[in-house]
């Protein structure tokens, strides 16, 4: 099974809309045990979003999600950072690079995201961007209408 690097929207989109692709997804890694790749910097952004605009306490119980996916690499900032230098000019968004950087630190085979923007950056050379139905259309789950 190929290991995935779930961007912060699929987390946030996954968790707060149950009837969408990034939902599915969430609930296909921990059904398939597929591997995915995490790091300090996802879990701060993701945490971050939802203690700003759901509360601590849902904060809480998403840090225990993303701690508890079964089969889940971690990439320390000491390993994604050695990458900054080689992304950061070919990635537009300051908050982007970081992600890429664990993606391609982990050698992960696809970068599974809502964010159109990026997935037309510079980088989409480097990087096999997915959206959220396209990697269940991968696994061969017919994806939802609606993208995410």
């Amino acid at each position: 099974m190929p290991g995935i690097y779930l961007d912060s929207n699929v987390y946030i989109i996954g968790l707060l809309h149950k009837e969408t692709n990034a939902a599915r997804i969430l609930g296909e890694i921990l059904d398939r045990d597929i591997p995915v790749v995490q790091s300090d910097y996802l879990f701060d952004e993701v945490l971050h979003w939802f203690k700003s605009h759901e509360g601590k306490d849902m904060a809480g119980l998403v840090r225990t999600y993303l701690l508890t996916i079964p089969n889940r690499e971690y990439v320390s900032r000491a390993e994604w950072s050695l990458f900054l230098d080689e992304f950061v000019n070919i990635v537009g968004d300051k908050d982007d690079p970081p992600h890429i950087c664990c993606n391609h630190a982990a050698s992960a085979d696809a970068f599974v995201t809502t964010n159109r923007r990026l997935t037309k950056m510079r980088v989409k050379d480097r990087v096999n961007f997915v959206s959220p139905g396209e990697y269940l259309a991968l696994l061969g789950i017919k994806p939802m209408d609606k993208e995410w």
